[in-house]
This record gives structure tokens, sequence and C-alpha cells, in this order.
């Protein structure tokens, strides 16, 4: 199979795992926001950021090591699966031990909250332990560019975890909905992943192999604890001086603004780091791989935040059931956060695989320094919404930096950025303004809970039709996809035929 060939397929089957999931994800979130209430989302997001603090150090930076690395594959996995399960139990036993002192900071002296926390903090974390057992072979498949087997565990064990959330906030079992979710999730996907690894572990240790890939996965994870201070400091002090329940609607507008950081820039970065990986020596072949994915974030990137935020009153209305009108200005804000981060998630993968993990280091470092300085302010100015302006403005600069950055390692000239980015803008937030009339025309017939997601979709076709007469990337994506799907098909329908004797 071609470079080529294995890069689309790639793209392809990572971005129908991830619409998939993130559809059920988000038709979860509805039922669950109307079914629960703001401070009690707003509780399992407390735990959720305790519990994601831990899972930073869960595997140790090994899975960018492990991909990264060129010999001696399978001795290194060996060695990452045993140190990855031991490292997520010891991060239990703090949890369990941290769970009530964390509790007690974020309760607010709410009566009965600091309990309930605590034992919502101990359930989840068991997440992190489940997940260990699946995160090298997952990792494999990664490097091999295996995604197609990857996607089936990931959506079996996603539409599982999403449908217990769902009977259990039908039987109002309120944040418990939430937390049996997602383990079960977690326990699906560390035994599904088997059936599509064919690496199997040895019970063999490598103190020098350890050495090697801690001297590399150390700076990813200071990068990623860097990254997580600065994208949830801001919901720790939320929840910390405003409260549970603004930290319940702020938390859905950050999940919301930030699709195209979370799952567009993660559905490519997934795939391009062990792509960029294997050109890192091409300095010519790197930047042309950069500036397709950057290009083909975009793409998707800029219409899903310009439909967001022009759509976002009427979204929290439709969707949420009117609970969360203090959300529409900082859901609406953070679309430019959530844009940038998308598009910079691109440049990290090029920082790695260029050698220079240590950059994302000092970019995280400006940042937190800068976030951590500016947000009590912020709230005391603004509540929610100061938190969402300063936000969006790191985020500006962030990408600066990270693009100023990246041409240190690719070279490309500045006119290339503008070529793909300011033609997407605008034809996005085009687009975008021009369908909300007809949505606001056709609701007074159809209901909006209908016509929202039409007009939407409505909004996201056109664009994406305007951008494929406009340029010839992105018909040559569209013809690459088509043709290795086709092909992937007619495969599988020849190997299914019995050979008549």
């Amino acid at each position: 199979m071609s470079f080529r060939r294995e890069v689309g397929l790639g793209l392809f089957w990572v971005t129908v795992s991830a619409i998939a999931l993130k559809g059920v994800s988000m038709v979860r979130d509805m039922i669950l926001a109307r079914w629960l209430m703001p401070d009690e989302l707003g509780l399992v997001a407390t735990a959720t950021i305790a519990v994601s603090a831990l899972e930073l150090f869960a595997e140790l930076g090994f899975s960018s090591a492990l991909i990264y690395r060129k010999d001696d594959v399978d001795k290194a996995a060996n060695t990452a699966f045993i140190l990855v399960i031991i490292n997520c139990l010891i991060l239990y036993g703090i949890a369990w031990v941290a769970a009530p002192y964390v509790a007690e900071f974020f309760s607010n002296q709410i009566e009965g909250a600091t309990e309930l926390l605590t034992r919502v903090l101990r359930v989840l974390a068991l997440t992190m332990v489940l997940a260990s057992f699946g995160e090298v072979p997952l990792t494999l498949l990664t490097k091999g560019l295996g995604f197609k087997r990857r996607v089936l565990p990931e959506m079996i064990a996603g539409l599982s975890g999403t449908a217990v959330s769902i009977v259990l906030a039908f039987m109002q079992k309120g944040v418990w909905a939430i937390v049996f979710g997602r383990v079960i999730t977690s326990l699906l996907m560390s035994i599904l992943v088997w059936f599509f690894c064919d690496w199997r572990p040895k019970l063999s240790f490598d103190r020098g192999m350890a050495k090697e890939l801690w001297d590399y996965g150390r700076h990813i994870i200071g990068s990623q604890v860097l990254v997580f201070g600065i994208t949830n400091i801001d919901n720790a002090m939320v929840a910390k001086y405003v409260g549970q329940a603004a930290l319940g609607g702020y938390w859905l507008a950050y999940k919301l603004s930030n699709l195209p950081a979370t799952e567009i820039g993660r559905v490519v970065g997934r795939v391009m780091f062990p792509t960029y990986s294997r050109v890192q020596g091409d300095l010519v072949r790197l930047r042309q791989v950069f500036l397709k994915s950057a290009k083909f974030v975009a793409l998707v990137a800029f219409p899903v935040a310009a439909i967001t935020a022009v759509f976002a009153p009427d979204f929290m209305v439709v969707a949420y059931g009117g609970k969360f009108p203090f959300a529409v200005v900082p859901l609406q804000l953070l679309t430019i956060y959530g844009l940038a981060r998308a598009i910079a998630g691109t440049m990290g993968s090029v920082f790695k695989a260029g050698g220079k993990p240590k950059w994302l280091v000092y970019i995280a470092i400006w940042r937190l320094i800068t976030m951590a300085s500016l947000l009590y302010p912020a709230i005391q100015w603004r509540g929610i919404t100061g938190v969402a302006i300063l936000s969006a403005a790191v985020a500006i600069v962030d990408f600066a930096i990270s693009l100023t950055l990246t041409n240190r390692i690719i070279k490309a000239h500045w006119l290339s950025y503008l070529r793909i980015f300011v033609p997407m803008a605008v034809a996005s937030l085009g687009t975008a303004l021009a369908t909300h009339p007809f949505y606001v025309w056709i609701t007074e017939y159809i209901h909006p809970f209908i016509t929202l997601p039409l007009c939407g979709g409505l909004g996201l076709v056109i664009y994406l039709a305007i951008m494929y007469a406009y340029d010839a990337d992105v018909r040559q994506l569209t013809t690459q996809m088509r043709t290795g799907v086709v092909r992937e098909v007619r495969l599988r329908l020849a190997r299914r035929q019995v050979p008549v004797e």
C-alpha cells in the first residue's frame, strides 16, 4: 500500500470513528443536561478535572516514544506495558487517599457535597487503571497506521458507555449516570482492543529501554502537564470561586466550542504524528505533509467554529432546555479558543516528529503563567464571560508562537498560511451568517429540534461545496478518500466470494 493511501485511509477511518462517537456523545450530553441539574454536571466536571490531572502521568509519555521509535519496538512495548500498569495502580492509590481533601476544597461548604464528590472521585479514577491494560496495543495500532482496526473497539466501547449513561439518567441516578458510563467505556475499550491488535505482551523488562523511553516521554509529560493546567485551571477557578452550577454551564460551553480542537484536531493529530515521524528526515516532504494536514484540519474547524458561534443562542435553548442562558456568550468566545487550538495541535505533532518536544513545554509554561496570573481578575471582572475572553486571547497568541516555531522546522513561507486560512474564514463565516435567517424563518413551521441540526448541516454542506469548487487540494482529497473506500469495499467483496468448482 502506498504511503499516501495509508494516510488517506487512516484519516478516513479515524474520522468515521470520531464523527460517530461525537454524534452519540452530543446526544448523550443533551439528554443528561436536560435530566441533571447544573450543579450535578459541575460536580462531575470537578471530578473529571481531578482524575484527568492524574491521568497525565498514566502512560508516562511512552505512547509518543513508541510511535517515534524506529528499532527494538517489541522490547520497548513489553517494557512500556509493565510500567504503565504499575504506574496506574500507584496513581489510583494516590487518588483514593487524596479524594476527601480534593472534595473538601471544591465543595464550597455545600451540605453533602464533600462526601458525594469523594465517592465520585474514587470510582471515576478506576477508568485510569482499566485503560492502562489497553494503552500499548492502542499505541501500536496507531504507530502502524492501523486505524481501521482501532475504530471498532472505540465505537463499541463508546456506544455502550453512552447507553449505560442514558439508562441510568432515565432511572434518576444523578451523577452516577455519567460516572458509570465512563467506567464501562474504559473497561470495554481495554478488552476489545486485544481482538484487533496482533501484538501480545511478554513479561520482560529492560531497564535500559525504560530509560530511553523516559528520556523521550518526560518532555511529552511536561508539556501535557502544562497544557492540562492551562486548559483546566479555568474550570478549577470557576468551581472554586463561582460555584458548581456555573461550572456546569461553562463545562458544556467549553466542550461544544472545543469540538474542532478535541475532535477534529485530535483525529488528524493521531494520524499525522506517526506520518510525520516517517518523513522527519525529508524537509520538503515534511513541509508538504504539514501544510496539507493543517489545511484539512482548518477545512472542517472553521465552519464548525463559525456555525457554533452564530447558532449558539439557539443551540443552548434547543439542546439544553434553556437551563444555561449565562453560557451563551462564553460559548461564542470559546469558539475562537477551540479553533486556534485545533490548528495549533497539528504544529505540536511537528515539534515531536522533529525531535523538539521540549518546545511544547516552553509554550505551555508561558500560557500557564499568563492564565494563572490573570484568571482571578477575569473572574472578578466578568465571571465566566471574563474567563472566556482571557482564554480566547491566550489561544490567539499561542497560535502565533506555535506557527513561528513550526516554521523553524519546516521553513514554510507566511503567505502559505494566508492562502489556506483566509478563504476558509471568509467562506465559513459568510455561510453561517447567511444560513441563520433561514433557520429563524423555518422554525415558524417546523420544530427547532429538527431545524437546528438541519440548518447547521446545510451551512456545512454549502461551505464544503464552495471550498470544493475553489480548492484543488480539497477536490484531490475527496477523490482519494472515495477511491480508497471503493477499493476497500471491492476487496472485501472479492474475499467473500466463494470460488465455483
